[in-house]
Formats: C-alpha cells, sequence, structure tokens
C-alpha cells in the first residue's frame, strides 16, 4: 500500500491563492489585465498577430 504525501504548510498557503487567481482569470480577465502596462500585455504575442489584429482596427480597411 502507497503511503500518501503529507500536504505542507507551503501547499495550504498556495491552492488558495491559486483557486482566487483561477477564479479571477475565469470570470474578469480583464480586470487583471488591467495591472499590466499595454507593452507587457503584448510580449510573447507573435508581432504577426498583433499586426494582423492592428489591420482590422483601422477604419480605413
Amino acid at each position: 500500500m502507497a503511503m500518501a504525501m503529507a500536504y505542507t504548510l507551503e501547499q495550504f498557503i498556495r491552492d488558495p491563492q491559486k483557486k482566487v487567481i483561477e477564479d479571477a482569470i475565469e470570470h474578469d480577465p480583464e480586470s487583471i489585465l488591467k495591472h499590466f502596462d499595454p507593452e507587457d500585455r503584448l510580449k510573447g504575442l507573435d508581432p504577426d498577430l498583433i499586426a494582423a489584429w492592428l489591420a482590422k482596427q483601422r477604419p480605413d480597411h
């Protein structure tokens, strides 16, 4: 019979924090994004994806 791993203090602290973050992302992602500068929000996005989105936003297209 395998022994169960002990639930650590770190897990006890981390799990509720993780749950709060997951719930916030699921229910109100915009409120989280508002805390970041636009440059930080764009980091990691494909430049071609950004350019395509910007092209669709232009009123002359």
